[in-house]
């Protein structure tokens, strides 16, 4: 991990180099640097191919909570409440039809964070899809792994039977410290051993092309002759929205096969959940 730019640790140069010449390069301060820049453009590439699914950083968020349902728009007689706000506490399961926001009738059961059980859910939105939790700190404590599960890729459970996330926090304290939440994560895919390969493969590459030595990488040069002159025109690399190397192409096709420029998201007026806070600058 680099402690300008942020790429995953680790790639796998092993397709080009013994583990004794790779020991030998990085002895080398200045061949150091080098192996480290083509590494950080390895990753950068692989990110922008896939959409930003692969080759991304950990982030860490700030959230809040999901245990505080939507109100719909009508509701019938005699009306139960929902959440601490109507004198109902959440999770109780009294059977209650409503019409919801798109005008459909729906036999629901007291205000639950899961539409689908009539049992109280702790769980927290997490911004994007999880791909791996590095860690998750609550109140200054460390939790250990088996304290929560992901679902539907972006739903952080709570499944150790202690307190449930903090539906408020200490935003201006460190994440580490007493009254904070915290979760760093890697959002989209976790570097397995395949993308740790073809980002190393991807390296290799590049730190070639760097020292002047023959390469896999398109040199996308053309050949333009105007009136008796010849012209080299280089054109940008990876316009097709691969590499040119079959290994990587591979892998960039199994996360992103209709070449998409950015990661999809989806957004309604009707969601009211308060999003995390995900610092992105300073300490």
């Amino acid at each position: 991990m680099s402690s300008t730019v942020c790429y995953p640790p680790g790639a796998d140069w092993t397709c080009a180099y013994t583990q004794d010449e790779l020991d030998a390069m990085r002895a080398d301060p200045t061949t150091a640097a080098v192996m480290d820049r083509s590494e950080a453009l390895a990753w950068m590439t692989l990110a922008t191919l896939t959409a930003d699914q692969i080759g991304t950083c950990p982030i860490t968020v700030r959230p809040t909570a999901a245990r505080i349902c939507h109100l719909p728009t009508y509701l019938t007689y005699p009306v139960w409440g929902y959440g601490h706000y109507a004198g109902v506490r959440v999770g109780e399961s009294a059977f209650n039809p409503y019409v919801s926001a798109d005008g459909v009738w729906v036999n629901g059961c007291g205000c639950s964070s899961d539409a689908c059980s009539c049992a109280s859910l702790c769980e927290a939105i997490l911004p994007g899809t999880v791909g791996h939790i590095a860690e998750v700190w609550v109140d200054g404590l460390l939790l250990p792994p088996t304290a929560y599960r992901v679902d539907s890729g972006n739903r952080l459970v709570r499944v150790d039977g202690g307190e449930c996330w903090p539906v408020c926090q200490d935003m201006a304290a460190d994440p580490t410290k007493p009254d904070t939440f915290a979760v760093t994560y890697y959002p989209g895919a976790y570097p397995d051993e395949i993308t740790l390969w073809a980002a190393g493969l991807l390296a290799v590459e590049y730190y070639k092309a760097c020292q002047n030595q023959s390469c896999r990488l398109p040199a996308h040069v053309q050949n333009v002759t105007r009136m008796g002159v010849t012209y080299q025109v280089n054109v940008d690399m990876f316009t097709d929205g691969g590499t040119g190397i079959r290994e990587v192409d591979a892998l960039v096709a199994r996360y992103n096969p209709f070449h998409l420029k950015a990661r999809p998201t989806v957004t309604s007026p009707d969601a009211h959940r308060r999003a995390a806070r995900v610092p992105t600058w300073g300490q």
